[in-house]
């Protein structure tokens, strides 16, 4: 008994201690928090969250304390710990509006739209509603009608916004929506002034800066738009980007003095000038060519201690200018003489590396690299060439692991993204590829080069609104590029969009060069032959033909008009008028040879290429189109004679080299068509057809599993296309590697393409006879037996007749 009894009075001495201790836990917390609203008040923030952090960790349930916290760190920009805390608030309280209204508009704030769906769909049922939800609603609707493309609703919730503006004047999220719904309806000016108050609550955001530059460079408000970029340099001294687009722009705009004299005073009022100085140099070299940024070089290496990079910037000119010898030699001096400890002696080998490749000296590149990547695995440079060398040889998985390795030390390196997304899209994984694209150009700050590269793909599956916010956004660091112009143009056209093509045509039409001026008059003329009928078009073309200005381009466009007409004699006519303004130049020759073809004048058309191949032997296409009016003719032995005649003058033309491969294949010589393509491939492993192709000879003609898995490697690419031939390819290596099932999904297609094709229906045959289907399969072989003659030498004549008495056969005995 007695020692039950000190047992209870023990739990009840410990029981009373434990409360007691919890009292005074809670007296302390709330002790912490009224500090903490005294510091607040007296504005010592600092110190405040130490007292609140105390508050939490004496109390995690204290709501007061953590509403607080969370809204101190929220307005100090700490965002992850704010959106935390106020989670945490909404869990312990599912009916907390207040929390749920903050964890709402921070999500919109991040893009994280999930996440504002979640938190908003209470807040906005709820029946009393706080303050600022109506926000919340409209911008919910306006994503809702924004991912719908619905404009009209877009252009109501617009007005709305613009309304509620009056009841939260500094709610820029309610700017946000006013800005894009006025953008997207062409009003710029007026969504300007939002922009401009937008900027005048967060001072400090870049956000806002960047939405200005892009209006007004649609706007073509380039003054406004120079002094605006000024503005944000001096906002923003640190931003790069920033001071690119002022020069950029600057340059474009034909005003390079004074692009030069901003990069010298930014020079002046810094202290590590070098990079600078190394934009400067590079600007000069645009502006004024190698000669004069050499002569900066000179003058300025002496004012840098450590001027390495200076060395290496002029041997990279003196290679680019010609001097390739003195180039080489000079990086070579500069790796000699790096001390030991200089982590730069790896930058500059993988840059000899590059100019070796360039020279033709790929073994002494390779083993430069190998060189780095043994002392530092980690070198981003070397694994991006090392990459490069693997996709080339289709080793995309070791590929995509050095690319990995390269982007954890560099995650923003956009080479590296674009290399990661050409090893996925010969993987074969469309949508990987697509996505390291979006991710380089938005790297690169939307440069020309990528954000085209991403435009395209998305250009390519009629993403055309994404599209279009892509190249909008380089044209706000580029604003008058050619080819950010020219792939705008095209997301106009897909769209019906006749207004913003035009727009984009007087953009190109000011650049001034031809080439920009070729691209706005076939932009025209897309947009009236679609928008007002092919008649409108050709008048506007005879305009451009016959004007005082008229280019030959505008002249053979109006030939392929009347071609497609088969207006015969006005084609030939202006053939003619063509050739004869530039008699002595052999590719304007091709024009009317071409004209000959597409009127099935087959003769004459040999004797102009004929003609052309005498006077210019190297031209590889005169050639190509005398073979293609031979063989029109059905004279093949003198179309074979007239190729041989052409690899005599030109052996390593590729299309002549590619052209040698069919007429080997037709003669069932297998392995000399495989030969030269195997040698295009190594030459090039990324020209599609070329790849296409070896991988069908390989699939198709080869039975050992060697031929067949390197077929694979080379076609993995192919998948998810709707090319027939390709289709073709993947779906005749998906048989023969068993999956037959897989494999119709594109041997049908391709088969109902190419009905002329006897072994696209022979494929189709022997996958549906893998597949049990006999009778389809008997009627696709016999498909292919009925396309076969006599002297066809291929084998597949012979294995389809073998194949439908078997099958004939095997239904007599059944």
């Amino acid at each position: 008994m007695r020692s039950s009894t000190l047992s209870r009075g023990l739990i009840l001495g410990v029981a009373m201690a434990f409360l007691a201790a919890c009292d005074n836990a809670e007296e302390r917390a709330e002790g912490h928090f009224n500090n903490s609203l005294e510091l607040i008040e007296a504005g010592d923030v600092e110190r405040a969250l130490v007292e609140l952090r105390n508050v939490l960790s004496l109390d995690e349930f204290h709501v007061a304390g953590r509403r607080l916290y969370a809204e101190t760190v929220r307005d100090r920009g700490n965002f992850s710990d704010a959106y935390a805390n106020f989670l945490r608030l909404a869990e312990q309280d599912p009916d907390d509006m207040d929390a749920k209204l903050a964890l709402t508009e921070m999500a919109i704030e991040a893009q994280n739209w999930e996440e504002a769906e979640r938190h908003s769909e209470s807040l906005i049922a709820a029946s009393v509603q706080l303050d600022g939800v109506e926000v919340i609603d409209l911008v919910m609707q306006f994503r809702k009608a924004a991912l719908a493309e619905d404009t009209e609703t877009m252009r109501s919730l617009t007005r709305d916004a613009i309304a509620l503006t009056e009841t939260y004047p500094e709610d820029v999220t309610l700017l946000r929506i006013i800005i894009e719904g006025l953008s997207r309806e062409s009003r710029l000016e007026e969504a300007i002034q939002f922009v401009d108050r937008a900027i005048a609550i967060e001072k400090d955001s870049q956000l806002y800066y960047g939405m200005k530059s892009s209006i007004l460079a649609q706007l073509e408000n380039f003054d406004a738009l120079e002094e605006h970029l000024r503005m944000t340099v001096i906002a923003f001294p640190e931003d790069t980007l920033s001071k690119g687009s002022l020069v950029r722009l600057l340059t474009a705009l034909g005003r390079p003095e004074r692009a030069e004299e901003f990069l010298r005073e930014q020079i002046a009022a810094t202290d590590d000038s070098l990079d600078l100085q190394i934009a400067l140099i590079g600007f000069i070299r645009e502006v004024n060519g190698p000669e004069a940024a050499l002569a900066e070089i000179e003058a300025s290496v002496g004012r840098y201690e450590d001027n390495a990079i200076l060395r290496a910037l002029r041997s990279g000119i003196l290679f680019d200018s010609g001097d390739r010898e003195g180039g080489i030699a000079e990086m070579q001096s500069i790796i000699d003489t790096a001390a030991p400890e200089d982590d730069r002696a790896s930058d500059f080998k993988v840059t000899l590396a590059r100019m070796l490749i360039t020279n033709g000296n790929e073994i002494g590149a390779r083993q430069l690299v190998e060189e780095v990547l043994a002392q530092d695995p980690s070198q981003v440079s070397a694994l991006k060439l090392s990459a490069g060398w693997l996709i080339e040889s289709d080793q995309v998985g070791e590929a995509i692991n050095a690319l990995r390795r390269a982007l954890d030390q560099a995650p923003q390196d956009a080479e590296t993204m674009t290399l990661m997304a050409q090893a996925h899209q010969r993987a074969g994984e469309t949508e990987l590829a697509q996505d390291m694209l979006s991710l380089a150009a938005e790297a690169s700050g939307y440069a020309p080069d990528e954000t085209i590269r991403f435009a395209q793909t998305l250009i390519a599956v009629d993403r055309l609104r994404p599209a279009e916010d892509a190249l909008v956004r380089a044209l706000r660091q580029t604003p008058a590029d050619t080819a950010l112009l020219q792939a705008l143009g095209e997301v106009y056209l897909r769209s019906q969009d006749w207004p913003r093509a035009l727009q984009v045509e007087s953009t190109l039409r000011r650049n001034g060069d031809n080439r920009a001026v070729g691209i706005a008059d076939s932009l025209r003329l897309q947009v009236l032959s679609r928008r007002d009928g092919r008649d409108q078009a050709i008048a506007e073309l005879e305009n451009m033909a016959r004007g005082a200005d008229a280019g030959v381009s505008a002249q053979v466009a109006l030939l392929r008009e009347r071609l497609r007409a088969g207006e015969r004699d006005m084609a030939l006519q202006i053939a003619n008028d063509i050739v004869a303004s530039q008699p002595d130049n052999p590719r304007i020759a091709m024009v009317l040879g071409g004209a000959q073809l597409a009127l099935r004048d087959y003769e004459d058309a040999e004797t102009t290429f004929q003609n052309l191949t005498k006077a210019a032997p190297n031209f590889e296409n005169a050639w190509i189109q005398l073979m293609r009016a031979q063989s029109s003719q059905g004279r093949l032995d003198a179309a074979r004679s007239t190729l041989d005649a052409a690899l005599e003058a030109s052996p390593d033309a590729p299309n002549l080299l590619w052209a040698k491969a069919t007429f080997l294949e037709r003669a069932n010589d297998i392995d000399g068509a495989i030969e030269i393509y195997e040698a295009l491939y190594e030459q090039d492993s990324g020209i599609l057809v070329v790849a296409n192709n070896l991988a069908s000879l390989l699939a198709t003609y080869k039975t050992d599993v060697a031929s067949l898995e390197r077929a694979f490697a080379i076609a993995r690419r192919l998948r998810g296309t709707e090319v027939p031939p390709f289709q073709d390819t993947y779906g005749w290596i998906l048989h023969r590697r068993g999956q037959s099932e897989e494999a119709v999904e594109y041997l049908e297609p391709a088969a109902r393409a190419l009905t002329n094709d006897l072994i696209v229906q022979f494929h189709l045959a022997s996958a549906y006879e893998a597949l049990g289907r006999t009778e389809d399969a008997a009627a696709a072989y016999q498909r292919a037996i009925d396309l076969g003659v006599e002297s066809d030498p291929r084998p597949q004549v012979a294995l389809a007749q073998t194949a439908v008495e078997r099958l004939s056969a095997g239904a007599a005995t059944e």
